[in-house]
Protein backbone atom coordinates (compact mmCIF):
# COMPACT_ATOMS: atom_id res chain seq x y z
CA UNK A 1 0.00 0.00 0.00
CA UNK A 2 2.76 2.46 0.92
CA UNK A 3 4.71 1.57 -2.23
CA UNK A 4 1.62 2.23 -4.40
CA UNK A 5 1.22 5.69 -2.84
CA UNK A 6 4.93 6.36 -3.32
CA UNK A 7 4.74 5.30 -7.00
CA UNK A 8 1.73 7.55 -7.58
CA UNK A 9 3.51 10.51 -5.95
CA UNK A 10 6.61 9.90 -8.07
CA UNK A 11 4.53 9.77 -11.24
CA UNK A 12 2.62 12.93 -10.30
CA UNK A 13 5.88 14.70 -9.40
CA UNK A 14 7.48 13.67 -12.69
CA UNK A 15 4.46 14.89 -14.64
CA UNK A 16 4.44 18.22 -12.79
CA UNK A 17 8.15 18.77 -13.48
CA UNK A 18 7.63 17.87 -17.16
CA UNK A 19 4.69 20.25 -17.52
CA UNK A 20 6.58 23.05 -15.74
CA UNK A 21 9.68 22.55 -17.91
CA UNK A 22 7.55 22.54 -21.08
CA UNK A 23 5.74 25.70 -20.01
CA UNK A 24 8.95 27.58 -19.25
CA UNK A 25 10.57 26.42 -22.51
CA UNK A 26 7.55 27.51 -24.52
CA UNK A 27 7.47 30.92 -22.82
CA UNK A 28 11.19 31.46 -23.49
CA UNK A 29 10.83 30.43 -27.11
CA UNK A 30 7.89 32.78 -27.60
CA UNK A 31 9.73 35.69 -25.99
CA UNK A 32 13.00 35.18 -27.83
CA UNK A 33 11.49 34.17 -31.17
CA UNK A 34 12.82 31.49 -33.47
CA UNK A 35 16.54 31.11 -33.94
CA UNK A 36 18.14 32.10 -37.23
CA UNK A 37 19.59 29.44 -39.50
CA UNK A 38 22.94 28.08 -38.34
CA UNK A 39 24.53 28.65 -41.73
CA UNK A 40 23.67 29.36 -45.35
CA UNK A 41 25.80 28.35 -48.34
CA UNK A 42 25.38 30.59 -51.39
CA UNK A 43 26.82 29.25 -54.63
CA UNK A 44 27.27 32.26 -56.91
CA UNK A 45 29.26 30.27 -59.46
CA UNK A 46 27.96 29.08 -62.82
CA UNK A 47 29.09 25.53 -61.93
CA UNK A 48 27.82 23.11 -59.29
CA UNK A 49 30.12 22.34 -56.36
CA UNK A 50 30.49 19.68 -53.68
CA UNK A 51 30.89 21.43 -50.34
CA UNK A 52 31.92 19.83 -47.06
CA UNK A 53 31.17 21.87 -43.93
CA UNK A 54 32.83 20.91 -40.66
CA UNK A 55 31.98 22.94 -37.57
CA UNK A 56 33.88 22.67 -34.29
CA UNK A 57 33.11 24.27 -30.92
CA UNK A 58 35.74 26.09 -28.82
CA UNK A 59 36.90 22.74 -27.37
CA UNK A 60 37.46 21.39 -30.90
CA UNK A 61 34.48 19.00 -30.59
CA UNK A 62 32.70 18.32 -33.87
CA UNK A 63 29.26 19.93 -34.10
CA UNK A 64 28.58 19.28 -37.79
CA UNK A 65 30.36 17.33 -40.54
CA UNK A 66 28.25 17.26 -43.71
CA UNK A 67 28.77 17.20 -47.46
CA UNK A 68 26.32 18.86 -49.83
CA UNK A 69 26.13 19.33 -53.58
CA UNK A 70 25.01 22.79 -54.62
CA UNK A 71 23.79 23.37 -58.13
CA UNK A 72 24.89 26.52 -59.93
CA UNK A 73 23.43 29.77 -58.57
CA UNK A 74 21.72 28.01 -55.63
CA UNK A 75 21.58 28.29 -51.84
CA UNK A 76 21.46 25.76 -49.02
CA UNK A 77 20.09 26.59 -45.56
CA UNK A 78 21.05 24.55 -42.49
CA UNK A 79 18.94 24.82 -39.34
CA UNK A 80 20.67 25.02 -36.00
CA UNK A 81 21.35 21.66 -34.39
CA UNK A 82 19.29 21.10 -31.25
CA UNK A 83 22.29 21.49 -28.92
CA UNK A 84 23.15 24.84 -30.51
CA UNK A 85 19.64 26.37 -30.49
CA UNK A 86 19.50 27.18 -26.79
CA UNK A 87 23.08 28.29 -26.17
CA UNK A 88 23.60 31.83 -24.98
CA UNK A 89 25.49 34.59 -26.73
CA UNK A 90 29.11 34.96 -27.80
CA UNK A 91 29.75 31.35 -28.75
CA UNK A 92 32.81 30.74 -30.92
CA UNK A 93 32.90 28.09 -33.63
CA UNK A 94 35.48 27.12 -36.22
CA UNK A 95 34.03 26.58 -39.70
CA UNK A 96 36.13 24.46 -42.06
CA UNK A 97 34.64 24.58 -45.55
CA UNK A 98 36.08 22.47 -48.37
CA UNK A 99 34.90 22.91 -51.94
CA UNK A 100 35.30 20.11 -54.50
CA UNK A 101 37.83 18.36 -52.21
CA UNK A 102 40.44 20.95 -53.26
CA UNK A 103 39.91 24.39 -51.78
CA UNK A 104 39.57 24.86 -48.02
CA UNK A 105 38.82 27.89 -45.87
CA UNK A 106 39.01 27.62 -42.09
CA UNK A 107 37.56 30.58 -40.18
CA UNK A 108 36.81 31.19 -36.51
CA UNK A 109 33.39 32.78 -36.16
CA UNK A 110 31.84 34.38 -33.09
CA UNK A 111 28.06 34.03 -32.91
CA UNK A 112 26.85 36.68 -30.45
CA UNK A 113 23.20 35.59 -30.29
CA UNK A 114 20.41 33.40 -31.71
CA UNK A 115 19.73 35.88 -34.52
CA UNK A 116 23.18 35.50 -36.11
CA UNK A 117 23.70 33.32 -39.17
CA UNK A 118 26.99 32.25 -40.73
CA UNK A 119 26.97 32.87 -44.48
CA UNK A 120 29.33 30.89 -46.71
CA UNK A 121 29.79 32.38 -50.18
CA UNK A 122 31.21 30.36 -53.07
CA UNK A 123 32.68 32.71 -55.67
CA UNK A 124 30.64 35.57 -54.25
CA UNK A 125 29.82 38.49 -56.47
CA UNK A 126 29.39 42.08 -55.40
CA UNK A 127 27.37 43.53 -58.22
CA UNK A 128 29.11 41.78 -61.09
CA UNK A 129 32.61 41.63 -59.60
CA UNK A 130 33.98 38.39 -58.18
CA UNK A 131 35.57 38.97 -54.76
CA UNK A 132 39.36 39.06 -54.79
CA UNK A 133 42.26 40.03 -52.57
CA UNK A 134 43.17 43.60 -53.51
CA UNK A 135 46.91 43.16 -52.89
CA UNK A 136 47.32 40.09 -55.12
CA UNK A 137 44.25 40.15 -57.36
CA UNK A 138 43.64 36.52 -56.36
CA UNK A 139 40.03 35.29 -56.53
CA UNK A 140 38.42 34.33 -53.20
CA UNK A 141 36.54 31.09 -53.87
CA UNK A 142 35.18 30.70 -50.29
CA UNK A 143 34.20 33.61 -48.06
CA UNK A 144 32.78 33.06 -44.56
CA UNK A 145 31.08 35.85 -42.58
CA UNK A 146 28.20 36.41 -40.19
CA UNK A 147 24.91 38.18 -40.74
CA UNK A 148 22.42 39.43 -38.18
CA UNK A 149 18.73 38.76 -38.90
CA UNK A 150 15.91 40.88 -37.59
Amino acid sequence: MVSNVRKKLLIIGFLLVTVLFSYISLCLLMCMGPAASFFVIKNHDMKSHEVTVEVFDKNNNSVINETHTLERKSDLVKRRPFGVRFRGGNVEYTFKVTMDKQITNTTKVEIPNRKTTVVIYLYAELGKTVLYKPESGETIPILIETRQSM
